[in-house]
């Protein structure tokens, strides 16, 4: 392949050998180390490809064996830019789109995830945003090993996880559940020692502690902050005094109940829609921030609803573009007012609730008690009050000389 490509960028031409003598001309093409491929009778003659820079010692040869050599077919770089050498700005143009791919092959362009299932892609998305890793970025910007910690490390309930970069796309592979052991002990010689903290304040519902040294047991009350896991670890001589500290990167799983608040409510004076029929489409490129787009024609609708489709550009696998082409579909529909009974009023703030535990559980949320009720009033209902809820609150943190001082917890 990358003779083929040097072949290429030199030049190299088909010729045609005559003459009575081919065994004395290959030969003596052998001996000056003169290159000849997919060589053929053609008639009463042969035919090859030779480099031009092979072609150009053929002089002597020729004379020698009393052979003729004529060049059918031109091939390569050279002949193209003398074939378009008044054709500059064409060449430029070339030039110019090779550049451009080059510098888009340069950058990511798509983020994917899979395995997740505690967390969504929008939450995700949207920590990988706060850490600055998004699309458009250089990829010698992204450091796999160290987003994969940094995902790991703040998503509690991963338990591996790994990025990689694939022409130019960012994937993000996501495992959740409990490692093996030998799994567990890969995922923390890689990691830096380190303790765990309460993102939340809250009781300890239940702990479990595969690395590290609980510094709490199910039942206390814990502080936002407050380490729970220590990473440092003590090491006793024959006496029973701690004689030295390792550091470990401290793993646990630790739930922490706490309680919210919820509250929601809705009006009992509402807006029907009555969809009419009439639809209106409209496509938009997109190239980077660039917007190009045809005159809406929306404005012949007085109320619509908005459906968007976009595909992004992907001329290879793993290679996206920063293109996009988007589809607007508008429905036009008209208002009418009406009153809610307290059955549609009721039925709306159960779906929105319903709708909250499910965001809930999806970041990995335990419901224990829910004291959520309805009430009505004249102008509205309104549904209040308070979630027991537990979850795994933990954030990593760097070991402490003063955790060292700490007791630990002997039922952990």
């Amino acid at each position: 392949m990358e003779l083929q490509l040097l072949d290429l960028l030199r030049g190299y031409v088909r010729i045609r050998i005559t003459g009575n003598s081919y065994d004395r001309f290959l030969n003596l093409c052998a001996f000056h180390g003169i290159r000849l491929w997919e060589l053929s009778p053609s008639g009463e003659s042969y035919e090859a490809f030779v480099s031009i820079r092979d072609f150009k010692k053929l002089r002597t040869i020729v004379r020698k064996s009393h052979t003729g050599v004529a060049v059918t077919e031109r091939h390569g770089l050279p002949f193209f830019m003398h074939r378009y050498r008044r054709r500059k700005w064409y060449l430029a143009g070339i030039a110019a789109a090779f550049a451009f791919l080059f510098w888009l092959s340069a950058h990511v362009w798509y983020i994917s995830v899979d395995g997740n299932v505690s967390q969504t892609e929008d939450v995700i998305f949207e920590y990988l945003q706060g850490t600055g890793v998004r699309c458009g970025m250089r990829k010698n910007g992204v450091d796999c090993k160290e987003l994969a910690a940094q995902l790991r490390n703040y998503f509690t309930q991963f338990a591996w996880v790994a990025a990689e970069l694939r022409g130019t796309r960012l994937l993000i592979h996501v495992r959740e559940g409990v490692l093996t052991e030998e799994e567990n002990r890969e995922k923390l010689a890689e990691e830096e020692p380190s303790s765990l903290a309460a993102s939340c304040s809250g009781t300890v519902a239940s702990i479990y502690t595969r690395s590290g040294r609980p510094l709490v047991q199910a039942g206390d009350a814990v502080e936002k902050g407050q380490v729970l896991v220590s990473g440092a670890l003590p090491i006793y001589d024959d006496s029973g005094a701690v004689k030295s500290w390792r550091h470990v990167a401290a793993d646990a799983d630790v739930v922490i109940r706490s309680t919210r608040r919820y509250r929601d409510s809705v009006s009992m004076k509402m807006e029907r829609k009555q969809f009419t029929g009439r639809e209106r489409t409209a496509r938009l490129l997109q190239v980077g921030g660039l917007k190009l787009a045809l005159p809406s024609p929306f404005h012949a609708l007085a109320q619509y609803d908005l459906l968007t489709e976009t595909v992004q550009l992907q001329p290879l696998k793993n290679f996206y573009l920063p293109v996009y082409l988007r589809k607007y579909t508008a429905r036009e529909y008209e208002t009418t007012e009406s009153t809610r009974t307290r059955e549609e009023a009721q039925r709306e703030l159960e779906a929105n609730f319903q709708y909250f535990l499910k965001k809930l559980a999806e970041k990995g949320v335990q419901i224990f008690e829910n004291n959520v009720k309805i009430k009505w009033n004249e102008k509205s209902a309104i549904a209040s009050g308070t979630l027991t809820t537990g979850e795994t609150a933990l954030r990593r943190t760097a070991v402490a000389r003063s955790e060292e001082e700490l007791p630990s917890n002997e039922y952990g």
